[in-house]
């Protein structure tokens, strides 16, 4: 098991209710042990992690691990921790929950909602990894990268066709909702779903939501 959110905002907005609701439900959880609190510093700023308690890995049947997450690195943490602001909008944008799964270098998580897998990768700094990888392969399922910002990945570009099937997402544009963008003509560019009418452009592989 990975961590599962961080700070009390991402807490309120997995648990769907009003701060005060969900601070009350947190601190029941944290008595009764199904999450415990632990803090991450680093940059000389403090993160509050909430991870899964002894009874809260006995409930939904899993091996409680004490300090899992101790084996992170702060960037392994901070990614994990990004994945679960795209989770939570993915969630909000399907109305539905989507199961998350462990993922193999130098992805972070698997999505999966209905039939479609989504492998999320998150960009700290370069993304040499990234580069590495499709250099030799490009994506062939379905992608989601976060980042800062856009310029980060400007170097994989050159791997994609408009038919990829990757999207790219950046933190503040995730604080707006779900908004994406995509290669086309040598450049990142929106591509936002509409909730109400289509799935995310359909690019060869990718599609987003549930097909009309």
């Amino acid at each position: 098991m990975g961590i599962m959110f961080g700070g009390q905002i991402q807490a309120h907005q997995i648990l769907h209710r009003q701060p005060r609701t969900a601070r009350k439900i947190l601190a029941k959880l944290k008595s009764e042990h199904k999450v415990v609190e632990q803090t991450l510093t680093t940059g000389g700023k403090e993160y509050k992690l909430y991870a899964l308690g002894p009874v809260g890995a006995a409930t939904i049947n899993v091996t409680y691990q004490p300090d899992y997450w101790f084996r992170y690195s702060d960037s392994d943490a901070i990614q994990r921790l990004m994945s679960v602001d795209l989770y939570v909008q993915m969630c909000d944008y399907l109305s539905a929950e989507v199961k998350v799964l462990a993922a193999n270098g130098p992805y972070v998580h698997t999505f999966i909602h209905a039939d479609r897998t989504y492998y999320i990768g998150v960009v700290l700094g370069d993304a040499v990894s990234l580069l590495e990888l499709y250099r030799w392969e490009p994506p062939r399922e379905r992608v989601i990268l976060i980042c800062q910002n856009v310029n980060q990945v400007d170097s994989l570009l050159g791997y994609f066709e408009e038919q990829s099937p990757i999207r790219l997402v950046t933190r503040e544009k995730l604080k707006e909702g779900l908004i994406f963008y995509k290669p086309e003509n040598g450049r990142w560019v929106l591509d936002v779903p509409d909730k109400l009418n289509l799935p995310m452009s359909k690019a060869k592989g990718f599609s987003f939501g549930v097909e009309k």
